[in-house]
């Protein structure tokens, strides 16, 4: 049951991993492309929240793929026993329950993330705001 259990997770978090990094990198549609092209004064806020976006997927992703490459690397240097050949329905079924919760808590979780590094992006565009109105008026 173990090893159904940790094969099925790792192919589940797998694709996981593989939407997250896809969702990161489709992200960037012409319309983005464009904007990111053009020239502003001060910033851009959508891009800017986009790219949070971004950066909070592919950091899921990655998470989940290395977390897919370990389990697979357990499953692989466990020594093989008769009975492991077979597939337990028990251990998938349980499989696919965790790893709807896991994927849940990761899209979660990207989507907390992403909110924080906008508001840090929004911050660090503040900052460098407030430097150049002073050297302005200086």
């Amino acid at each position: 049951m173990l090893r159904s259990f940790m094969q099925m997770t790792a192919l589940i978090l797998t694709l996981g991993a593989s939407i997250f990094l896809l969702k990161s990198n489709l992200g960037l549609t012409p319309e983005a492309i464009s904007k990111i092209s053009s020239t502003y004064w001060d910033h851009n806020m959508p891009i800017a929240e986009g790219f949070a976006r971004q950066a909070a997927d592919t950091r899921v992703g990655v998470i989940l793929l290395l977390s897919a490459f370990i389990l697979q690397l357990i499953n692989a240097l466990w020594p093989m026993r008769i009975k492991d050949f077979g597939v337990s329905w028990y251990g998938v079924l349980i499989s696919i329950g965790f790893c709807i919760i896991i994927l849940t808590i990761a899209h979660w979780y990207s989507k907390n993330l992403s909110e924080r590094i906008h508001k840090n992006t929004i911050q660090i565009f503040e900052e460098r705001m407030e430097i150049i109105m002073e050297t302005i008026i200086i």
